[in-house]
Parts: C-alpha cells; sequence; structure tokens
C-alpha cells in the first residue's frame, strides 16, 4: 500500500489557528464575564465552551499517536 504522509505546514497552521482561536475565545469569555458581574451571559457561555474546545484540540493534537 502506498503511503503519502500529509505535509507538515499545514498541521503547524492548523495548531497555530487553535492557539489563536484559544487566546481570543479566553479573552473574549473573560472580559464578558467581568462586564456581567459573574453572571453567564450567551457571549461568554458560548466563548468558554470555544475556550474549552480548543483546549482539547490542542491536547489530543499533542497526544496523538505520530505515524
Amino acid at each position: 500500500m502506498n503511503y503519502f504522509p500529509v505535509p507538515r505546514r499545514r498541521f503547524r497552521a492548523a495548531r497555530a489557528l487553535l492557539w489563536m482561536l484559544l487566546a481570543v475565545s479566553a479573552t473574549v469569555n473573560v472580559v464578558s464575564n467581568m462586564a456581567n458581574g459573574g453572571e453567564g451571559s450567551t457571549l461568554g457561555l458560548t466563548a468558554g465552551v470555544v475556550t474549552v474546545a480548543c483546549a482539547v484540540a490542542l491536547t489530543v493534537r499533542h497526544f496523538r499517536p505520530r505515524a
């Protein structure tokens, strides 16, 4: 069977995008929660979910076995 590995450049771009999205969504989450006095707003909750999803994706990519 032929095996053609995916170029590493794509993986680096995806990882950089995940890190940027993580930083932006965490910042939006903190600012939104501070502006509302700790009350959960739709924007803050959505940003929190995106933050957790990015963190999970980065963790999975880190521990995934390399081919």
